[in-house]
C-alpha cells in the first residue's frame, strides 16, 4: 500500500497547545502509512522537536497573509501533492481551503482550537465551510461555538480531545521530586505553577490581584509561591503583568521564570497548577498536569470539558474574577499535603486512558480514512 501524504499547515512552532498537539500527531502517525510535511507561516520555533519529513517549508507570512504568501503555499501544495492538507486555526484554515480548491490537490481537513474566535475567523469558517472535507476541534465548547456563531451543523464537526505523551508527562518518585524542588528552591513551600504565555486570555492579572488582596488582608501564607512559567504574548502584556506585580510588592510569593524546558519536571514537582483562564479550548496545561499526578485549580472556562472534578481531582474557581481566584487559592493552601497528593492520584487515574496520544492519533486517522474513502487506512 502506498503511503498517504499529509501536508500540515500552521502559523509557527511557538510555545502553544495547538502547536504541540500538531507535532504529537505528526510524530504519532505510522510512517509505513503516512508521509508528512510541514508548512509554516514563519519559522519561529520554541518547541525544538525533531520532526518527520525534513525541514519545514515557510510561506514567509510573519506579519499576516498576503497574495505573495498564498502563492507560496500554492507552490508548496503543487510540489508536495498531498492527499490531505491539515491546517490549524485562523487564516491558515482559509489559505489551506483556497489552495486545495485552486489547485485541485488534496482533501482539506481543518482544526479549530480555541473558543471566543475573532469575528474574522468566524466569517472565514462560515464562508468557506463548503470547501472542506472535515472540521476537527478538541473541545465540546469549541464545537458548540462553531455551531452557534458560524452556523456549522454539529454533525459536521469531529471532537477529538488532546493527547498527552505519558512517557514525558508522568509522576516522579519522591527522590526526583525533592531534587527538582531543590533545583527551583521550592523546599518547604506550597508551589503553584502557572504554565503558559502571559496573556489576557490566561488571566495572570487576576492571580496577581488575588495575591495582593491576600497580602493586604494579612492572609498571604509565608510558604506560598506562585511561579509564572511562560513568555509575554504579546511581550508588552508580559511587561505590564510584571509592573503590576512589582507595585504589589509580593516578594518571593510570585516568581517570573520565563519559558521552561522541559516543563514536565516542574509540573510534576509542583503542589498544584493554576489556570484561571477567561477562555480555553481543551487546555493542555490541565491534562498534562493530571498526567503528572499534579492537581489543578481551574476556572469554569478552562473546564468546559469537565476535566476537573471540584474537590476530587482538583479545584474549580467560582469564576475568573480576582476574588474567585483568591478563594480557590485559599482553599488549596488549606489542604494538607496528603489531601493534595490524593487529588493528584485521582487526576492521574482519570487522565491515563482519556488523554493518551495514541487515542488522539487513532481518532484523527479515522477522519483521514473517512475523507479519503479508504477504511483500511484506519485498520489496527
Amino acid at each position: 500500500m502506498s503511503r498517504r501524504k499529509v501536508l500540515f499547515f500552521i502559523s509557527s512552532l511557538t510555545q502553544g497547545g495547538a502547536e504541540r498537539q500538531m507535532v504529537e500527531l505528526m510524530r504519532g502517525l505510522d510512517p509505513a502509512r503516512f508521509e508528512t510535511r510541514l508548512a509554516l507561516c514563519h519559522r519561529t520555533d520554541h518547541l525544538g522537536y525533531t520532526l518527520p519529513g525534513g525541514e519545514p517549508y515557510s510561506i514567509d507570512a510573519t506579519f499576516g497573509p498576503t497574495p505573495g504568501s498564498f502563492a507560496r503555499l500554492v507552490r508548496i501544495v503543487r510540489e508536495v501533492r498531498p492527499d490531505i492538507i491539515h491546517s490549524y486555526m485562523g487564516y491558515e484554515n482559509l489559505f489551506a481551503r483556497l489552495a486545495a480548491r485552486y489547485t485541485g490537490i488534496g482533501r482539506a481537513v481543518s482544526s479549530v482550537r480555541c473558543t471566543r474566535m475573532p469575528r474574522r475567523d468566524v466569517f472565514y469558517e462560515r464562508a468557506t465551510h463548503g470547501m472542506i472535507d472535515a472540521l476537527i476541534c478538541n473541545s465540546v465548547g469549541i464545537r458548540d461555538e462553531l455551531h452557534a456563531r458560524a452556523g456549522i451543523p454539529l454533525a459536521d464537526i469531529d471532537v477529538i480531545e488532546n493527547g498527552v505523551d505519558h512517557d514525558r508527562f508522568r509522576p516522579v518518585d519522591a527522590a526526583a521530586r525533592a531534587a527538582i524542588r531543590a533545583e527551583w528552591k521550592l523546599e518547604g513551600r506550597c508551589a503553584l505553577l502557572v504554565p503558559g504565555r502571559l496573556s489576557e486570555q490566561k488571566n495572570q492579572l487576576a492571580i496577581v490581584r488575588a495575591l495582593s488582596s491576600m497580602k493586604r488582608a494579612g492572609a498571604l501564607p509565608p510558604g506560598l509561591v506562585v511561579v509564572f512559567a511562560g513568555r509575554g504574548s504579546p511581550p508588552l502584556f508580559g511587561e505590564y503583568i510584571r509592573r503590576v506585580a512589582d507595585r504589589a510588592d509580593l516578594g518571593d510569593a510570585l516568581r517570573f521564570v520565563g519559558i521552561v524546558k522541559p516543563i514536565e519536571r516542574l509540573i510534576a514537582a509542583a503542589d498544584g497548577v493554576l489556570l484561571p483562564s477567561h477562555y480555553e479550548g481543551l487546555p493542555n496545561a490541565v491534562i498534562e498536569s493530571m498526567s503528572c499526578a499534579t492537581p489543578t485549580i481551574v476556572s469554569p472556562a478552562a473546564n468546559t470539558d469537565a476535566l476537573n472534578e471540584d474537590g476530587v481531582t482538583g479545584l474549580v474557581c467560582a469564576g475568573t474574577e480576582p476574588e474567585a481566584v483568591e478563594a480557590a487559592i485559599r482553599r488549596f493552601v488549606a489542604l494538607s499535603p496528603d489531601e493534595r497528593a490524593r487529588m493528584g492520584e485521582r487526576a492521574y487515574a482519570a487522565a491515563t486512558e482519556r488523554f493518551a496520544v495514541q487515542r488522539m492519533v487513532a481518532r484523527t486517522v479515522e477522519v483521514y480514512a473517512r475523507v479519503l474513502g479508504d477504511p483500511g487506512l484506519a485498520a489496527p
